[in-house]
């Protein structure tokens, strides 16, 4: 699904308008036929609210489909003058069919009383100033008096800026908002996600495939997951699937390696040996992961410890990627390891070996950037917020700004793929952008980002592009914790590594 701000959708419509040659007439009228699809039958008097602009256009012609539907139906409108072209064409026919309208704020708040349902298309998108005079007077009035009412709200509630959600002095509280083509960044404004209430996007009769040119932003949802699905071939092995490195674990944070393992295994990866610190694990804990310890105690030499290096140059050039950080501690030997494994880029079969990088890893590479020339077009980066701040050296406040484009910038100039982890997760390889539409907080615990690490490098060794297996294995991810939620409060690590496979074959 596009992501869309005030610009794109500006850019949509002239795109739609002047390239496809739908009249804008057209594509009101579809909007309106979609919006309508989208209220409960059930629903018999509305009053709606009307701006001088396409949006109210839009709610001219909403109050026109309702009322042929047979529903009682009222228009306020700010005025009725200097009204845009469209909504002056579709003002016209409601007044010429008899709707009743008015434009007295008395008025206003009687029919709110008297309807059911309220639907506001007051400004849209376009709004680029404070909410002033009038207008603020008719949006107060409406949160006011449509207690216990339902209020829909017209491609994006009152008020609220397209761009970023912000409130732009008073806006509608909407209990629905019904939005056409993108998928509006406000709306990943979570500290306004109150004013939303039930998002629904409508495509009003526009083909997204067309639109592809105009926009390189995409809401991930459950259609992209079967759109990027490799099946099996039926004579297909565990070499097909991949062989897995993953260095994780210490000591004091060894069940970082068993989630990452067992999630790497469950996710489908064909072969996955993990390798961590001598003496940790049992190998039962692990059944299906082959193990190589290396003793990597500080009281090592560092003549003894490159021997133990040795050991694992044979797993590095068998491998087709190699996932490193959960776990491992911030030592001398946790970077002399790392940089042993970034220093073969390709395989004994002369392929690329790639790397997803997350945790310990980042923090690693932060304070020794060298290390950023060795992982050029083959890494996936897997920071939450802060691990960011320590990478790009921008303050999390910085970031929080604008982290669309801060994360962009970050995997252009590093030539790498970023999943910038929490609420709508980013990921980006500088050009194209996708947010993470699953995941919730009921999953907010250890262990979790461990996992994450592991589904994502399945993903790579089944042989999904850098960009696909971070979006795939971070929606698969947070799509589990959302369908466990809903029979469970708490869903920790172990429960999302126990319904891979299930919800794996619901998505695909």
């Amino acid at each position: 699904m596009l992501i869309g701000s005030n610009k794109t959708t500006r850019l949509i419509d002239r795109y739609a308008i002047d390239n496809l040659k739908i009249p804008s007439i057209v594509l009101m009228e579809n909007a309106a036929i979609d919006f309508v699809s989208e209220i409960d039958d059930e629903l018999d008097n509305f009053l709606i609210v009307c701006g001088k602009g396409n949006n109210g256009g839009d709610g001219y012609v909403i109050a026109r489909q309702l009322w042929s539907k047979g529903k009682k139906v009222k228009i306020f409108g700010v005025s009725f003058e200097n009204l845009s072209c469209d909504c002056e064409i579709n003002y016209n026919i409601c007044k010429n069919i008899g709707i009743e309208m008015s434009n007295d704020i008395e008025k206003l708040k009687i029919w709110i009383l008297q309807s059911e349902c309220v639907i506001e298309g007051i400004f849209g998108t376009g709004l680029n100033s404070e909410v002033k005079g009038i207008y603020q007077k008719i949006i107060e009035i409406v949160n006011k008096y449509s207690n216990q009412k339902k209020v829909f709200s017209i491609d994006i509630p009152s008020g609220i800026s397209g761009d970023n959600g912000e409130i732009m002095g008073t806006c509608i509280k909407a209990d629905k908002t019904i939005s056409f083509v993108t998928y509006k960044k406000a709306f990943l404004n979570m500290k306004n996600a109150k004013y939303f209430g039930e998002i629904v996007i409508k495509n009003i009769g526009l083909n997204q495939n067309f639109l592809k040119s105009l926009v390189n932003e995409y809401y991930l949802v459950k259609t992209d997951m079967k759109s990027w699905h490799k099946t099996r071939d039926i004579t297909s092995h565990k070499g097909d699937f991949g062989k897995v490195l993953i260095y994780a674990g210490s000591k004091e944070f060894s069940g970082a390696s068993v989630l990452t393992s067992n999630s790497c295994v469950r996710a489908g990866a064909g072969l996955v040996t993990l390798l961590t610190a001598e003496n940790i694990l049992k190998n039962n804990i692990l059944s299906e992961v082959m193990l190589l310890n290396i003793n990597n105690s500080e009281t090592t030499s560092d003549v003894d410890f490159e021997n133990e290096l040795k050991k694992i140059e044979n797993n590095i050039l068998n491998s087709d990627v190699i996932a490193i950080g959960p776990g491992i501690g911030k030592t001398k030997k946790s970077l002399m390891i790392l940089e042993k494994l970034l220093s073969y880029k390709k395989n004994d079969k002369n392929k690329t070996i790639n790397l997803v990088l997350d945790a310990d890893a980042l923090n690693l590479i932060s304070e020794n950037p060298k290390l950023f020339e060795k992982i050029e077009n083959r890494a996936i980066f897997t920071p939450h917020i802060v691990e960011f701040s320590r990478l790009s050296g921008l303050s999390p406040e910085d970031i929080l700004l604008d982290k669309f484009t801060k994360a962009k910038e970050f995997a252009k100039k590093y030539k790498i793929v970023l999943l910038l982890k929490g609420k709508n997760t980013i990921i980006t390889d500088g050009n194209k952008l996708f947010v993470n539409s699953t995941g919730n907080s009921h999953m907010a615990n250890g262990g979790m980002g461990d996992c994450l690490t592991g589904i994502i490098t399945s993903f790579v060794a089944q042989n999904y592009s850098l960009i696909e297996s971070a979006c795939v294995g971070a929606f698969l991810h947070g799509y589990i914790g959302d369908e466990l939620t809903k029979g469970q409060y708490i869903v920790n690590a172990s429960h999302i590594i126990e319904n891979i496979s299930k919800y794996m074959k619901e998505i695909f």
